[in-house]
């Protein structure tokens, strides 16, 4: 089977499972794949962990996973174009990597992780590549990621463990709400005009 073809919660629940007791740790790859190169959604991956895994071990694989593969790519992006980047932003922006504001690259980080509008991999490669330091993307990133893998997982068990209708649609309210909310935060904080900060 090919990864491009784990576009289903079944399919991926069918392909781990065939690996017996090997399969947290073929689950804990498929994420950390998924987190590097997403070919295959992480809501269908996050919601097959909780299933085949029960909560804790479902969240801890989804997040920790999807952190491991997010810093492999930090640091391939870093290593291979680090260098480019911040010359040609230097050259055609005036730009400093070297003095990008810590404190607002890390809430930037925290919230484009929580809200899903950004695509991991531009959030990832952006980081590393314009001055972000390995710790503060990864310690964002870690606290970003915390709300999808607890809301994926758990509206995985809700829709096809417990067939809990309720818990599922409490689960999918608060997903809108975090979206909201954090798409609300992020215009008020991140995207005011000069005069609109004093």
């Amino acid at each position: 089977m090919e990864l491009t073809d784990l576009n289903t919660i079944d399919a991926v629940i069918d392909y781990v499972r065939t690996f017996g007791v090997m399969a947290p740790l073929v689950a804990f790859g498929l994420f950390v794949v998924q987190a590097a190169l997403p070919v295959f959604p992480y809501i269908i991956l996050a919601a097959a962990g909780g299933i085949l895994f029960g909560f804790k071990l479902g969240f801890l694989l989804s997040w920790s996973g999807a952190l491991a593969g997010a810093t492999i790519a930090y640091w391939v992006c870093r290593l291979l174009a680090a260098d480019w980047a911040e010359r040609k932003l230097k050259q055609r922006f005036g730009y400093d990597v070297n003095r990008t504001d810590g404190w607002l690259a890390f809430w930037s980080i925290v919230v484009a992780r929580i809200v899903p509008v950004i695509p991991t991999p531009i959030i990832n490669a952006a980081a590393a590549v314009g001055g972000v330091s390995f710790w503060n993307f990864f310690f964002s990133s870690a606290i970003g990621k915390i709300p999808s893998a607890v809301l994926y997982t758990g509206l995985g068990l809700a829709l096809f463990r417990t067939r809990d209708i309720k818990l599922a649609l409490i689960i999918i309210a608060a997903i809108i709400a975090l979206a909201v909310a954090g798409r609300y935060y992020a215009k008020e904080r991140f995207f005011k005009t000069p005069s609109q900060h004093h």
